[in-house]
């Protein structure tokens, strides 16, 4: 079994309460198609960036790492997302 996380930083171009809204969005979204674990876990008082973390969990690490891709294709799809950075762990 193998477990990965990833941590992706954004950007979100609108006022702090569109922020949250953003983000809300994005992580259900996540959750929903990926059926991943994924919350919001940093720079929550900033204006316009924040930190998802996202985990996965499979029998193979090229499975769990392709969904963390696709994961990340989708968070830079977002029209309101920019993303600043992305750190990969697999464990």
């Amino acid at each position: 079994m193998f477990l990965a996380t990833l941590r992706i930083t954004v950007r979100i171009a609108v006022g702090f309460r569109s922020k949250r809204r953003t983000i809300r969005a994005i992580v259900a979204k996540i959750h929903r198609h990926f059926n991943v674990s994924v919350a919001e876990v940093g720079r929550l008082e900033h204006p316009s960036e924040s930190v998802i973390g996202v985990a996965a969990l499979g029998t193979g690490r090229r499975e769990v790492r392709e969904v963390l891709d696709r994961v990340a294709d989708a968070v830079a799809s977002h029209p309101r997302s920019e993303i600043i950075a992305i750190d990969r762990v697999d464990h």
